[in-house]
């Protein structure tokens, strides 16, 4: 069945959505806004919970919920991180400050115990209990930070600058793991870990998509080419098969990791203003139940069907033509925006007997 739920608040000041999170249970979705407020639904009923979150002053730019699911960080143009507490709505200790200008995006440490944001050439980690800075910022990078993204195992941190370069820290002694990883040629808007930790991908201005071994430094293989435009977004499916980027030419572009070859034809359907595709969802891992189906990353938009294995599994209506984002759940949901509204699919049903079927196969 095909569930269509209201928009999920109406604002007359601009309500664009910058990020999107899924608490780990995935009871809560997160929605930080251009117009400085985090917006709270039931991910289930997808009704609002609660008045939404205010306090910045500016765009949220980041959200990012903590491992336990009992925090919830956003990251502004305000020159600020805050902490909320997801049930009450209630903001958590006072505003973490010290970056001097735009915070581009903020991430916690797997174990929940450290808290990475990225600004204007620094690198600042808070102990999100205390709220206060851990160690000294980390500094290298000349330009803005636009992406952080801890290991799996959270002994690196990776960052990604519009100087070019990834760099890589030790998250406890604030050193620089290693040289800088050079060979973009413009500005780098997105890092992202392997499940298993054993590579590293990289989207760019320059068009391309680079993979790297974080322990030697070295890049694996050729640069992933095909886009047009820049690539704004880089996200491993959960088993670490596929990698997804998303770009400004408005596709999305699917990967395989280990041969750096294109899976399948790019998936088009975006229309303008559709950059950071990917970076409006976060995939928690703890999502996954074991005999639950898995994630599906390959699933796309082609002709107005959503399509899966080369399967169509059921057609968007015209209305929904128009839309900015699709995005697989883990549990079974798919997510469509369109301008400043948000459509659910309940797909489970269709995900379960593409997952019957395909192990009766």
């Amino acid at each position: 069945a095909l569930t269509w739920p209201p928009n999920l608040w109406t604002r007359s000041t601009d309500s664009r959505v910058m990020s999107v999170a899924f608490s780990p249970d995935g009871a809560l979705v997160a929605f930080g806004s251009a117009d400085g407020t985090i917006c709270l639904c039931d991910a289930q009923t997808w009704k609002q919970v609660g008045e939404p979150l205010t306090g910045h002053t500016d765009e949220v730019n980041s959200v990012c919920f903590s491992p336990d699911g009992k925090l919830l960080a956003s990251g502004s143009d305000d020159e600020t991180i805050r902490l909320w507490d997801p049930q009450t709505g209630k903001q958590f200790g006072e505003p973490l400050t010290g970056h001097t200008d735009w915070c581009y995006s903020v991430c916690f440490s797997l174990d929940g115990k450290l808290l990475a944001s990225g600004s204007k050439g620094t690198i600042r980690l808070w102990d999100p209990q205390t709220g206060k800075q851990f160690g000294e910022p980390l500094t290298g990078h000349t330009w803005w930070v636009n992406s952080v993204c801890f290991s799996p195992d959270g002994k690196l941190l990776a960052s990604g600058s519009s100087d070019q370069t990834i760099r890589l820290w030790d998250p406890q002694t604030g050193k620089q793991f290693g040289e800088p990883l050079t060979g973009h040629t413009d500005w780098v808007n997105s890092v992202c870990f392997s499940p298993d930790g054993k590579l590293l991908a990289s989207g760019s201005d320059d068009e391309t998509i680079r993979l790297w071994d974080p322990q030697t430094g070295k890049q694996f293989g050729e640069p992933l080419t095909g886009h047009t435009d820049r690539v704004n977004s880089v996200c491993f499916s959960p088993d670490g098969k596929l990698l997804a980027s998303g770009s400004d030419d408005e596709t999305i572009c699917l990967w395989d990791p280990q041969t750096g070859k294109q899976v399948g034809e790019p998936l088009k359907g975006h229309g303008d203003n559709t950059q950071l595709i990917w970076d409006t969802l976060a995939l928690q891992r703890t999502d996954i139940q074991p005999d639950a189906p898995s994630p599906v990353t390959s699933a796309f938009v082609k002709d107005h069907w959503v399509t899966l294995s080369s399967s169509r599994l059921f057609w968007l209506p015209p209305q929904y033509w128009n839309y900015h984002h699709i995005v697989i759940l883990s549990r079974g949901k798919l997510a469509v925006t369109a301008e400043e509204s948000l459509y659910i699919f309940d797909v489970s049903s269709a995900l379960e007997l593409d997952h019957r079927l395909a192990a009766y196969s």
